[in-house]
């Protein structure tokens, strides 16, 4: 069986490729239906990265946020038709009780720290193809979510797995940093999972605020009230500095730190206000099956869905390499909406 799939191949070089679908008699086959592009697959296709990581890249099937149904299953775990989230990391098992990797057994953690994971779109091929064959424990079923809010998954699992860092039994007032795509999401599984915490998200973008309706909101320079003993960074690139600066400054004494921005930049932080107040400072990628598991009952959560419909900006259909451009050129000049222009087959 064969596959049309689409690689990037060099900076703003997109090659549209047949491949073979290998393991269809041992694995799950799954039909991809809708994607979404992410910041990442957007700096591959840029080439916005060092050199010495791109050579190792090139060529690359992006796309690590997608959903499709099943047409086979010889393994039979799901049935024909059945919609399910794609899982885009996998660990092989014979890391996981070696020494470099053994804090990864943590519940707050997770396989998706392990120094030798495998990660679509990064270290591997991305979902941006037609057909995909996965093992059953790379996959979860959905049923009660449309597939243009399902495929906000992996985003969603990526912020679950940031509020596994944080005890909420010890969270009196918390700080949302960003008003971009990611600290909506946050957003979004903050309120589901804690409704009545004391939320306060700062921003520079009036508009983008306006989203977080169940949350404070505020600019930095206009913020007048307490401090902080939970905050969260969702900025990244190069405002990722003054992000964390503003943090470190609105902490209390003890106050956690958790920081979920990408940056291709060193940063510079305030590390004698950090020693002072000992704070501590937690970096979360990525996600585990758990998370996506949570994430589905997020997806399927009618008031979460109602705060996910505004993110569909667009649903476009690929049928050649030019569709492909259009989708990308879209989402590199979104500089004023929170939400994605997703790709269908």
């Amino acid at each position: 069986m064969f596959s049309t799939v689409y690689k990037v191949t060099s900076p703003g070089v997109v090659e549209e490729f047949v491949d073979v679908v290998s393991d269809i008699e041992s694995k799950v086959l799954v039909k991809v239906d809708i994607m979404a592009i992410c910041k990442a697959d957007i700096r591959y296709f840029l080439g916005a990265r060092e050199k010495s990581v791109l050579e190792h890249k090139y060529p690359l099937s992006p796309i690590h946020e997608a959903v499709g149904h099943v047409v086979k299953d010889p393994t039979g775990t799901f049935k024909k038709g059945d919609k399910v989230i794609l899982i885009p990391n996998s660990v092989d098992e014979a890391y996981y009780k070696d020494n470099e990797n053994r804090r990864c057994l943590r519940e707050d953690l997770g396989e998706n720290y392990y120094t030798k994971a495998t990660f679509r779109s990064s270290t591997t091929d991305g979902f941006m193809r037609e057909y995909y064959t996965a093992s059953p424990d790379l996959l979860v079923k959905y049923t009660h979510a449309p597939s243009n809010l399902a495929v906000f998954s992996e985003l969603l699992s990526v912020a679950s797995a940031a509020l596994r860092r944080i005890d909420f039994k010890d969270v009196k007032k918390l700080a949302l940093f960003g008003d971009g795509i990611m600290a909506y999401i946050v957003y979004i599984v903050l309120t589901h999972d804690h409704p009545n915490l004391d939320l306060t998200v700062f921003g520079i973008d009036n508009n983008k605020l306006e989203m977080f309706k169940e949350a404070k909101t505020t600019r930095y320079e206009d913020y007048k009230g307490e401090k902080f003993d939970t905050l969260i960074e969702c900025v990244g690139g190069r405002y990722s500095e003054d992000a964390i600066n503003n943090m470190i400054n609105l902490a209390i004494p003890g106050a956690d730190l958790i920081l979920m921005g990408v940056s291709e930049d060193k940063v510079q932080i305030n590390t004698r206000v950090i020693l002072d107040k000992g704070l501590s400072l937690k970096g979360v990628t990525r996600s585990t099956r758990k998370d996506f598991e949570h994430a589905k009952e997020i997806i399927e959560d009618k008031s979460s869905q109602e705060k996910l419909k505004p993110m569909v900006l667009s649903e476009n259909k690929i049928a050649s390499v030019v569709d492909i451009y259009r989708c990308y050129e879209e989402e590199i000049n979104n500089k004023t909406k929170i939400g994605k222009n997703l790709l269908k087959w």
